[in-house]
């Protein structure tokens, strides 16, 4: 009873309470092989892309947080080795004074005059845990149209072609650059399954990292092993991979070891 109710517990601060605006809360769990983990709560991850069911076969994980001298951890575990939560208890962010304190909040958008479509709550969070706190930018007119005239064509959207500016300085560590732009589909209904984005990923500090995708074809100004400064330029806009109209998609990532791959983790704006 004791392991459902904080189970509960957890899901309503996940999903009732958006990120942004909960309060922070350090955990520590006991683990079903009686070992305890100490951190701040980040997320409830479902392993499942946002078309498939829901059930018990879709793997669950839990996110904690900690700085241990002054380096950052994540820990990753299945909720079904979460034996209890032992302790919760409200506190100031670990995790937002860490991004503050090394430089890794957002001072400005990628795109100049660029609006945020979604950001850290939104329409990516069942994207396999690729996407729970990605972010979407696009420019809108007075309307709020991100598009002038039908937007049948790539050069109708206001932010097509437009300069990216890296956040955050970085270390260049993947790239996917030659992939054509899809033509706009406005009734999202195409079927982009077998689309490769046009992306960088960039190393910003220990076990963090910043992905920025659907890059315009051949646009992309720098090279995997280029160090970048924050507000240099990376490329151009574009529609490119899975992306009905050009905006641009990014998020902060961890990197899990022992699941080999990446996981979305909140990033914020400067205040």
């Amino acid at each position: 009873m004791r392991k459902l109710l904080s189970y509960i517990a957890l899901v309503l601060i996940t999903l009732i309470i958006p990120f942004q605006t909960r309060a922070a809360f350090n955990l520590t769990i006991e683990l079903s092989d009686k070992s305890l983990v100490t951190g701040e709560f980040i997320e409830i991850y479902h392993d499942r892309w946002f078309y498939e069911q829901a059930g018990p076969h879709v793997a669950k994980f839990i996110l904690l947080f900690e700085v241990n001298n002054n380096k950052p951890d994540f820990y990753f575990h299945p909720l079904e080795q979460v034996k209890r939560v032992l302790r919760m208890k409200e506190q100031p962010s670990k995790y937002k004074r860490y991004l503050k304190e090394h430089n890794l909040y957002f001072k400005n958008h990628l795109v100049s005059d660029a609006s945020v479509l979604t950001g850290n709550e939104g329409h990516h969070k069942l994207e396999k845990m690729y996407g729970n706190f990605a972010w979407d930018i696009g420019i809108l007119d007075e309307n709020k149209s991100q598009f002038e005239q039908d937007g049948s064509e790539l050069e109708n959207y206001y932010i097509f072609e437009k300069d990216v500016l890296s956040p955050l300085s970085g270390l260049i560590v993947g790239k996917v650059d030659g992939e054509e732009d899809n033509t706009p589909d406005l009734t999202f209904t195409s079927d982009l399954s077998k689309k490769t984005n046009n992306f960088l990923t960039i190393k910003v500090s220990e076990k963090i990292y910043l992905s920025v995708v659907h890059f315009k074809k051949n646009s992309i100004t720098v090279d995997i092993g280029d160090e970048v400064a924050a507000h240099q330029v990376l490329g151009q806009v574009g529609n490119s991979g899975v992306s009905y109209i050009p905006h641009l998609h990014y998020t902060l990532y961890t990197y899990i070891k022992k699941y080999d791959r990446f996981i979305s983790i909140p990033g914020f704006f400067e205040e």
